[in-house]
């Protein structure tokens, strides 16, 4: 067994004529950014950063890589040897062809069975590159990207008009900041934990809490915002705040809920617990991270907060109106120092163009220092989120309240339009007349008809003049008729005249007519003989004749 294990172990040792192991050589693929291409062909102006460098190279090899059309030839004959002795197929199209590099490249010769010797060969003959540290999508050319799209970073265009009053709140004591309620001790504890960070998810659920203190509004952490419209363009990413306070959805009204735009511009997500109309943000960093990529999300976070609080400003108005006043707030945590921003919506500066969005730093406190910087950049930052609590607060109940009153409006103008409308199907003869007579009218005018249709039907004998009952002769009195047995009736009854009767009735409009009793007494008529009258009168001529 040992000779067998010894011969076994010779022959896996590499020789000088054995051939070499496969080699591979890879080379670092280029990852995607997160921005469409477009985002870098509208910016002003392109800064070399990393992200940049990564599109530059991703261009780069989609170029080396995109099919060259091949050159038409004729069709190549099937007979090869033929076709060799001509000189082969026309590869002209192949000259200044590179090679693709990402591709793993490797030798034509079988590797070695050893896999001893495989791991260390394909080890020495792999380039390693170093992994490069993470980039952020809100670099230099994102500010550039919120500039060319009117989101400005500073004030320098605008200032808001209440920021006077915002410093004075924000300077009022809390009872929650005393020495009494937080002393030294808790103080030690905060610059401890700051210390003790290392990662972004430590700042939130350590200090972040402890900034805030004891409070009831709403508010969650770290969810993308996929649901608001654009406040630049389709190619930016999506704002995702680290910390936000908003409503909830349950204050909106269901006329508000329902609006397009206002869902667009102060809902952020489909879920029914996540705040909306959101006007105050955190963003915060580890000590490893960049200030400025915090100061530029605040900057992001702060203009869908300011759009926000302005669409429920001017809710139900015909022009909106500017007052350049500040209701969103946001702010920047970075390795113990805190930052305090106001942002303000502004008048766009041409006819056709968009709002401006302006940034203000309030103030600023580095609240590792000592606890009297502590005690004033806390109570800034909870006397902010309460301010905004309240400017949110008001906005909602006017636009519920102007909601609510269209709505109201919009249903009366339906009740008066739909009783306009029964109103004008109505005949005019049921407007004028009784609505008992009208009945009457109708029911008579049918038995009129009737017995019209009879009588033509079959005619008196012996009384060639006679015609047909003419329609407008009054019902009232046709209906007595009817119901009276034969008796004796007389021609000369002016109610059955043609000239009462036709100065009666209006062919364009219908007007009852109360019926009216006659001072003579009822005579009989040819006109108006009912058949009953008509087939005795026929009967006693037959027995007279007899």
């Amino acid at each position: 067994m040992a000779g067998a294990y010894k011969r076994k172990r010779h022959t896996d040792l590499p020789t000088e004529t054995s051939p070499p192991a496969k080699r591979c050589k890879f080379t670092r693929r280029h990852r995607a950014t997160p921005f469409a291409p477009s985002f870098w062909d509208n910016l002003s102006k392109v800064s070399l950063t990393s992200l940049a460098l990564r599109e530059i190279d991703r261009r780069n090899e989609e170029r080396q890589h995109s099919p060259i059309p091949a050159a038409s030839g004729e069709v190549v004959s099937k007979d090869i040897a033929r076709f060799a002795r001509h000189g082969g197929p026309d590869l002209r199209h192949l000259r200044g062809f590179q090679a693709p590099k990402a591709v793993a490249v490797m030798s034509a010769t079988p590797s070695s069975t050893n896999p001893r010797s495989r791991q260390t060969e394909s080890t020495g003959a792999t380039s390693v590159t170093p992994r490069s540290r993470k980039s952020s999508a809100y670099d230099k050319n994102f500010e550039a990207h919120l500039a060319d799209n009117g989101v400005y970073m500073n004030n320098r265009r605008s200032k808001p008009n209440n920021v006077k009053d915002i410093q004075s709140e924000l300077a009022k004591e809390r009872a929650s900041l005393s020495p009494s309620k937080f002393s030294d001790g808790a103080f030690e504890i905060f610059q401890r934990q700051n210390e003790d960070v290392v990662f972004e998810s430590d700042v939130m659920a350590t200090l972040v809490p402890r900034l805030c203190g004891t409070s009831d509004i709403h508010s969650k952490q770290n969810v993308l915002f996929t649901e608001l419209e654009p406040i630049t363009d389709d190619t930016a990413v999506k704002p995702k705040p680290d910390f936000f306070d908003g409503a909830r959805l349950q204050d909106l009204s269901q006329e508000l809920r329902k609006d397009q735009y206002l869902r667009s511009t102060v809902i952020p997500t489909k879920h029914a617990n996540v705040p909306v109309a959101p006007n105050v943000f955190l963003e915060a960093k580890a000590p490893s991270g960049g200030a400025d990529v915090a100061r530029r999300q605040a900057c992001y976070d702060g203009a869908y907060g300011a759009r926000a609080m302005h669409a429920l400003q001017n809710y139900g108005e015909t022009m909106p109106t500017y007052d350049n006043n500040a209701y969103t707030f946001s702010s920047t945590y970075h390795d113990g120092t805190l930052k305090l921003y106001t942002h303000h919506i502004a008048a766009p500066s041409t006819v056709e163009g968009r709002p401006e969005y302006h940034m203000t730093q309030i103030d600023g406190w580095q609240l590792t220092g000592n606890i009297n910087s502590f005690r004033h950049g806390a109570t800034a930052f909870r006397n902010a989120r309460d301010m905004a609590e309240r400017y949110r607060g008001a906005f909602i109940q006017a636009a519920n309240t102007r909601a609510a009153a269209a709505a109201a409006v919009d249903n009366a103008g339906v009740t008066v339009a739909y009783e306009e409308t029964s109103a004008s199907a109505q005949p005019e003869a049921f407007e004028s007349a009784d609505p008992s007579e009208c009945g009457a009218w109708q029911d008579a005018d049918s038995v009129l008809q009737q017995l019209i249709a009879h009588v033509e039907g079959e005619p008196l004998q012996g009384e060639a003049e006679t015609t047909a009952m003419p329609r407008y002769l009054r019902a009232e009195e046709d209906s007595q008729n009817l119901s009276q047995d034969s008796g004796p009736r007389d021609h000369d009854d002016p109610s059955l005249s043609f000239a009462s009767s036709f100065t009666s009735f209006d062919t364009g409009t219908l007007r009852s007519k109360r019926p009216r009793q006659s001072l003579s007494p009822p005579t009989k008529s040819k006109r108006t003989l009912p058949l009953a009258e008509a087939k005795k009168g026929e009967h006693g001529r037959q027995r007279s004749s007899k």
